[in-house]
């Protein structure tokens, strides 16, 4: 198996390179002045497994033209085996049709995947898993809970509480293994979303985080409005220190400043999303996937 890091995700690509053990291929890449995307291989692939690392994160319509270009161009020069490494894997988030009419892109983008050449998938912290059950490849999820409390456990928390921002399945089963990894606590708030207008409303609960620090481990933080209500909550309990480990850190707008209003004294993303908050690799967790 040989590495390509795509437009996306090149430090990201030379990092699982180096996890694995493995050659990293070279490639060209461009943007024409009309702005269409020029890929080239630079040495033969014909015969050869491949990993091709590229995250999804904004702007998602680019990055995925880039994947599916590197993707198609593989396949259509004989490469034998081809995984995708999609760490933040856009679209997720639309699983289902909430309202009539909608465009279920989760599922366009699994038909486009599929349908360049793609043998298998990985991804983490999908935002629901209902997407990956409708592929018909291989298709995985791999979480960052562990890695990112083990970057908080670091600081010295005092007595922790792992905290997921709603009581969806999946993030209770991120933060419940989040905390089995560094020996805590774990809990979760109720959370909702108006289908219409976005608008966030989350449930305060009786929490014991008096004096505790908390870290709140969330798939995704966009506007900050979820982990900023969590955290008002926390801070109206009486909890310590607050912190938040996100695997996709993209802050769009005030996000960042919303949640530190709140009272969070630390944000710290993967890079899955590259960025100066994204202190923790995914890198590790595709090369323990690939070679258990």
């Amino acid at each position: 198996m040989k590495v390509v890091g795509g437009p996306s995700s090149l430090e990201l690509g030379r990092r699982v390179a180096e996890a694995l053990g493995l050659e990293l291929i070279e490639a060209s890449t461009k943007r024409f002045p009309d702005g269409e995307f020029y890929f080239r291989y630079l040495q033969p692939i014909a015969g050869e497994e491949l990993l091709i690392v590229q995250s999804l994160y904004p702007p998602q319509d680019e990055h995925l033209m880039e994947l599916l270009a590197m993707t198609y161009t593989a396949r259509d020069l004989g490469a034998s085996k081809i995984t995708l490494f999609i760490p933040y894997l856009a679209y997720s988030r639309q699983d289902e049709r909430y309202l009539d009419g909608e465009c279920l892109t989760s599922d366009l983008v699994r038909h486009l995947l599929e349908g360049v050449g793609a043998d298998a998938l990985y991804t983490v912290d999908v935002h629901s898993m209902k997407v990956l059950e409708r592929y018909s490849i291989p298709a995985y999820n791999l979480t960052a809970a562990g890695e990112l409390a083990r970057y908080f456990a670091e600081r010295g928390l005092k007595d922790p509480l792992i905290l997921a921002p709603d009581d969806e399945e999946m993030a209770v089963e991120r933060v419940r293994y989040a905390a089995e990894v560094i020996e805590a606590e774990y809990d979760s708030l109720k959370k909702e979303r108006d289908r219409y207008t976005g608008e966030i409303k989350t449930y305060a609960k009786e929490l014991s985080v008096r004096g505790r620090d908390v870290v709140i481990i969330d798939d995704i933080i966009s506007t900050g409005r979820t982990t900023a209500n969590a955290a008002r909550i926390l801070k109206e309990l009486g909890a310590a220190r607050i912190y938040a480990g996100v695997t996709h850190l993209l802050l769009r707008g005030n996000a960042l400043e919303l949640i530190k209003s709140a009272g969070v004294e630390e944000v710290v993303g993967t890079d899955s999303v590259p960025g100066s908050l994204s202190r923790v690799s995914v890198a590790p967790l595709i090369a323990e996937a690939l070679n258990p």
